[in-house]
């Protein structure tokens, strides 16, 4: 499983720095819930959620922010 962050108004997925995919298997796998929090809270990164991928890229589920809480273990 890939944990990642998905830009809602354009369904594309992070794959780095000002680059961003359609395909979730090609995302950055920020591997943790915290780790991705962390970033998005560091970045000041809006419009994203998080998106779980599996094998496939139609496997993916998607968790919008507002839905959890953005406090993340040190």
């Amino acid at each position: 499983m890939k944990t990642l962050l998905r830009k809602i108004s354009n369904d594309l997925y992070f794959q780095g720095p000002d680059r961003w995919t359609t395909n979730p298997l090609e995302g950055f796998n920020f591997k943790s819930i915290d780790r991705a929090l962390q970033f998005v809270e560091t970045w000041g990164m809006k419009d994203v959620e998080l998106a779980f991928a599996f094998k496939s890229p139609s496997s993916v589920t998607r968790v919008p922010l507002e839905r959890i809480d953005l406090k993340y273990n040190s």
